[in-house]
């Protein structure tokens, strides 16, 4: 039997290939096509000086492919031309140029080689050490000898002019030639502050960044040459300010997007053993009975298709399977396996170092981070200097990954494979963990943002946090005077559940996201199996479609005393229906909830096991506002509603709480924040809710720790 080292070893066993990249190429070729429109303005010779330069850049992200993508750039760009690009090279300067970017020549720099070197003179000059960098890059590259420093330095005399011009020559390429200069590891810069001369503010810090692009600056005003920046080294803390601090560089941040299923599906078909056969790794990890497409959602779940991460998961799933000589024949198997935690922290071992060893200034804004990722709130980056970059500097420091949704959006994805170390972390406060366990227990794919999520997340997480409290509260006490099996239960709760989002129940096996992307939900024969396993796991459920089977939370009680157990489920309803919620929607999700778990579980379950819904409605209708009295009530077994449209089954409840008494669970100010924030857009980003806004939520929770 292999030891656990041996099992969950990193090995790097396969030849991986590059998938699903056109948006990234996309984006970069705009900017490139930018810099080559306005070179002439930047380089001052119209009179014109609203151009800003343009300058690709990749931050420091573990894993994201940066190396590859700056090494296959111009290879991506002849493979997308016709396809991803034709929209790019509609009209004809776009076009010519697009032509003559495929035909371009890469030179790919590594600043892991920088390093100070004669002239003595110039020893510790950084734009001396750069030059002198490309030049042996170049004929590196070109099979030639290592160039001489000295003889270099007095053909040069530091002209961005003659380094270009030599360049050429060394490269074998003529003037009119587009160049592409890709930098990688620019981190070290980070780790040279001992080797060069840097430019000191006036309060005497250096920025070596704003030196480096200082050059880039000036290299790129000679004509038909481009530059590419990366950088993943753990040094690398730059930050917007950075960039914005040389008056004429923009730094656009190159999020590299992960990858979807049928990417992962792409790059498990034609990625091949490093072995004389070359099999696909996907015939190696998979039998008969485990198709590819189910490790692929196995590995999108875990890694959130950041490629580094995929990567490195694959490699040790293949060693797994190498030790013990047969491939996976579940995908249940292969999660398990994935799920392990010393997978986990050998996997993710290179990515979270940064996290878990920030500063307390850094990490206090953690949880923000933890809600923008699981209520999907997305935000934008600006070149405006402002409190919400802020949190964009956090998010590069922690070395989290961007999910892209447009050239200026992003959101926060934290994979799971992560999740288990950070909640290992003794600095980890109670919220935070709850707010990875619900990322934990959720598909990456099933993510989109939307109102009711947001706001069914906040209701969801301070009900809770009030249950389990110890100390007394108003909503605890209301519960128990309006309900006998709230009272029998002798609250607080004993443990935190985490919340669960889970893809809305629907007729039929597809439906449409918003981003016009077909993702799985389950059908209605997969509901009674949903709400048996409740019955046993401290979880919550929140459906992404207000029009689902279901209710929009569902959680598990155990009294800490008694033999009682109690099904709870919430139905967040009227908040953005401009007629409230009226008897017919109350009628509707009681038929929907209570009567499924009745007919499938409580009618042969013990005495001892309830079930209750609470209707949570900040806008009831006028019909039902006069039924209520504008109080809270509760019908218990037997009692009809409506009528007698529906009877309430036995060992149920069926809790309404009125617009007073649901702000003990959101305050009214969160609550217009959200009104306002959602009145601008129905999928707002960040700078929509704003960072007051989570400040309030975040302290709501925090009242309740």
């Amino acid at each position: 039997m292999a030891s656990l080292d041996e099992k969950w070893k990193a090995v790097d066993n396969f030849e991986s290939i590059v998938v699903d990249r056109e948006r990234d190429v996309v984006r970069v070729t705009k900017e490139l096509y930018d810099l080559h429109s306005n070179r002439e303005q930047f380089r001052g010779v119209t009179s014109s000086c609203n151009y800003r330069l343009t300058i690709p850049f990749a931050p420091h992200l573990f894993g994201s492919g940066k190396t590859t993508f700056a090494r296959t750039s111009l290879e991506l760009v002849q493979r997308f031309g016709e396809t991803s690009l034709s929209t790019f090279a509609s009209d004809p300067l776009s076009r010519t140029f697009l032509e003559k970017l495929k035909r371009a020549s890469l030179l790919y720099v590594d600043l892991k080689e920088l390093e100070p070197t004669r002239p003595i003179e110039e020893k510790r000059n950084l734009k001396w050490a750069v030059y002198y960098l490309l030049i042996k890059a170049a004929c590196l590259q070109s099979g030639l000898p290592q160039p001489d420093p000295d003889e270099c330095f007095k053909e040069l005399k530091l002209r961005s002019d003659a380094l270009v011009q030599k360049i050429r020559s060394i490269l074998n390429i003529p003037s009119d030639q587009y160049l592409l200069v890709a930098f990688d590891e620019v981190g070290v810069l980070d780790e040279s502050l001992d080797e060069f001369h840097f430019k000191r503010t006036h309060d005497g810090r250096v920025r070596p960044y704003n030196d480096f692009f200082g050059i880039i600056s000036q290299l790129c005003k000679e004509p038909d040459l481009f530059f590419i920046v990366v950088g993943k080294n753990k040094g690398l803390s730059i930050k917007n300010d950075v960039a914005f601090g040389l008056s004429r560089v923009i730094l656009h941040f190159i999020p590299l997007s992960p990858l979807d299923a049928s990417s992962i599906v792409e790059f498990l078909e034609r990625s091949l053993l490093k072995t004389p056969t070359q099999q696909p790794v996907c015939n190696v990890l998979c039998s008969s009975s485990f198709s590819v497409n189910e490790l692929a959602d196995s590995l999108l779940e875990c890694t959130g298709g950041v490629p580094g991460l995929l990567t490195r998961a694959v490699n040790m799933l293949l060693n797994y399977i190498k030790t013990r000589n047969k491939p996976f024949i579940s995908k249940e198997e292969c999660l398990t396996c994935m799920n392990d935690y010393d997978f986990r922290r050998i996997c993710a071992e290179p990515f979270v170092e940064r996290i878990l060893n920030l500063d307390e200034d850094r990490k206090s804004v953690f949880d923000i981070l933890l809600m923008m990722a699981l209520y999907r709130i997305p935000s934008k980056v600006d070149d405006r200097l402002t409190s919400e970059s802020y949190l964009y500097d956090a998010v590069t420091e922690m070395g989290l990954y961007r999910y892209p949704i447009d050239q200026n959006t992003f959101q926060i994805l934290i994979p799971k494979i992560f999740v288990g170390i950070f909640k290992n972390d003794p600095s980890i406060s109670s919220l935070e963990k709850i707010l990875l366990e619900s990322l934990d227990v959720e598909p990456v794919d099933c993510f989109v943002y939307s109102k009711c999520r947001v706001f069914e997340g906040i209701v969801a997480l301070r009900l809770v946090l009030m249950l389990s409290s110890k100390n007394r509260n108003e909503l605890r006490e209301l519960l128990c005077q309006l309900s006998p099996i709230w009272k029998q239960m002798k609250l607080p709760i004993s443990t935190i559940s985490p919340i669960h989002y889970i893809k809305s129940v629907v007729s039929s096996r597809e439906t449409k996201s918003e981003s016009n992307k077909s993702r799985r939900t389950f059908a209605n024969t997969e509901w009674n199996k949903i709400i048996r396993e409740t019955l046993y796991l401290e979880t919550i459920y929140i459906p992404l479609d207000a029009t689902s089977h279901s209710p929009d939370i569902i959680f598990k009680l155990q009294s800490p005393v008694e033999p009682k157990v109690l099904t709870v489920g919430v139905a967040c309803k009227g908040r953005w229906k401009s007629e409230g919620i009226g008897w017919s929607d109350i009628i509707d999700e009681a038929k929907k909830f209570l009567d499924p778990v009745y007919d499938q579980v409580l009618s042969s379950a013990m005495d001892y096991h309830h079930c209750m819904l609470i209707i949570v409605s900040t806008k009831l209708s006028l019909n039902a506002s006069n039924e209520l009295g504008n109080q809270s009530r509760c019908y218990s077994s037997g009692m009809f509603i409506g009528g007698d449209l529906f009877k309430v089954p036995d060992n149920c409840e069926l809790v309404i709480l009125c617009e007073r008494d649901v702000q003990m669970l959101i305050d009214e100010e969160i609550l217009n924040g959200l009104e306002r924030a959602f009145h601008v857009s129905h999928n707002p980003t960040f700078w929509d809710f704003g960072l007051d806004l989570l400040d309030r939520i975040r302290n709501s929770f925090l009242s309740w720790q």
